[in-house]
């Protein structure tokens, strides 16, 4: 193996590790609402401490786009690495002192104040923690592998959804809820606050991508950012229509442990459970759909055959939970993660041809965190939606709606300048090249 494919492994290795650990520490908090809700909030009204928790969820995504930006920034000014160090230590720290909080009955609203301070924390790491992983793995990666090596940093992000809920299910099936009230909650962010730390030192072993080192020497890298992006508004808002169907597939899977259990007969416990067997089943098929999707001359009919479907098949698919099988149940969590899997598998190696090597940091972080951002308070018009009407069909209905609103922002990109800008590619193996 040469110096090459092992720097490319190892770069791809500890960004799919740190997108991983990361999403699990994202994550944990909007899994566990059921028992945060009585650990933060007054107990007296449990629908509105719920709602109150999502609304707690929402704040990290809300940051996400500042803390994209300026991670992003230092990323195309600075250097990709340093960027990846700082969204390494936001999240790890802040996961650790969420670990530490104390609950409402002891501090009241200090503690839901310190709560909502470590979720701002958080979503400012995250922000620029996948763009970042993107733009580092597709900038150390030949074109024609872009869509496996993007969909193995995708896989980790799954990967750590099912770290998140396989603990998540232990911890429901040794101890009481009692107990995880008590104190079982503080586990999981403390042991994700650790590994943060130990992922940190790992990752100071990156080196800067050979793209950057380039640009760095080119005449026009000081141009004003603002002005570079503005150049690429289409691509902004087509990139961020894109991401919202995605996103809100993801944001409503962490909204299933509430969701089934409360409109469907199923327990809780179990719906853990389904929700690990379908993340195991997802980061099994990602890598392979990544392949084809680099062998696909036109990503984005795929994307349009993606949201085309769900859009027909959304009801009927949900209709499998009336059943009250548990089979049936995982077999729909599993639907779900297809459908995940095949458009981030062709999404992102769109998203990141959208932008040239100079904004391409802050370019994918701005997109893709804002469009998250809008998708975050789902929880909270779900809940709000749920309790007004009390059908479960809210649920579908609203996916098919942002499955349309993604399908109309294909249209045109494989005619516009964007998508075709082969030369673009051509010019970022050159400079590759060149510091090779």
């Amino acid at each position: 193996m040469t110096t090459k494919s092992k720097q490319d492994r190892h770069v791809t290795l500890l960004a799919s590790l740190g997108s991983t650990l990361e999403y699990f520490d994202f994550v944990i908090y909007g899994m566990m609402a059921t028992y945060l809700s009585a650990v933060f909030f007054p107990p007296q009204n449990p629908a509105s401490a719920t709602l109150q928790t999502f609304l707690v969820f929402a704040v990290g995504y809300f940051a996400r786009p500042l803390g994209g930006t300026l991670i992003g920034i230092i990323g195309d000014r600075i250097g990709r690495k340093p960027a990846f160090l700082i969204s390494t230590s936001l999240m790890a720290c802040s996961t650790l002192l969420m670990a530490l909080l104390p609950n409402f009955e002891t501090f009241g609203m200090v503690a839901v104040t310190l709560l909502v301070i470590c979720r701002i924390l958080q979503g400012l790491s995250f922000g620029g923690e996948l763009p970042g992983a993107m733009t580092i793995v597709a900038e150390f990666s030949p074109r024609q592998r872009q869509g496996r090596k993007t969909s193995l940093v995708i896989a980790s992000t799954s990967l750590g959804a099912l770290l998140a809920s396989s603990v998540l299910y232990l911890l429901s099936a040794t101890l009481s809820k009692e107990d995880i009230i008590s104190w079982g909650w503080r586990l999981p962010f403390l042991g994700g606050g650790i590994l943060g730390l130990a992922l940190l030192i790992a990752r100071n072993t990156i080196q800067e991508t050979p793209i950057f080192q380039a640009i760095q020497n080119q005449s026009g890298q000081h141009q004003s950012l603002l002005k570079a992006l503005g150049a690429h508004k289409l691509s902004l808002l087509r990139g961020s229509a894109l991401t919202m169907f995605m996103a809100a597939l993801i944001v409503t899977n962490l909204y299933f442990p509430y969701f089934i259990p409360k409109f469907f007969a199923y327990d809780i416990g179990d719906v853990y459970l389904g929700t690990t067997l379908s993340l195991v089943f997802l980061i099994l098929v990602l890598p392979g759909i990544g392949m084809i999707a680099d062998f696909l001359p036109k990503k984005t009919s795929t994307l349009q055959w993606t949201c085309a479907s769900y859009i027909v098949l959304s009801v009927p698919i949900f209709s499998l939970l009336s059943t009250g099988n548990t089979f049936v149940l995982f077999v729909f969590l599993m639907i779900q993660q297809i459908y995940i899997a095949m458009f981030s598998a062709n999404f992102f190696p769109t998203l990141i041809r959208i932008f040239s090597p100079e904004v391409r940091y802050t370019g994918i972080a701005l997109c893709y965190n804002l469009t998250w951002a809008g998708m975050a308070t789902l929880p909270v018009h779900y809940t709000k939606l749920l309790d007004l009407y009390g059908k479960p069909w809210v649920v579908p209905i609203i996916l098919s709606i942002i499955a349309t609103l993604s399908l109309l922002a294909t249209r045109g990109i494989e005619e516009s300048p964007v998508e075709s800008l082969d030369n673009q590619k051509e010019d970022d193996s050159v400079k590759y090249d060149l510091i090779r």
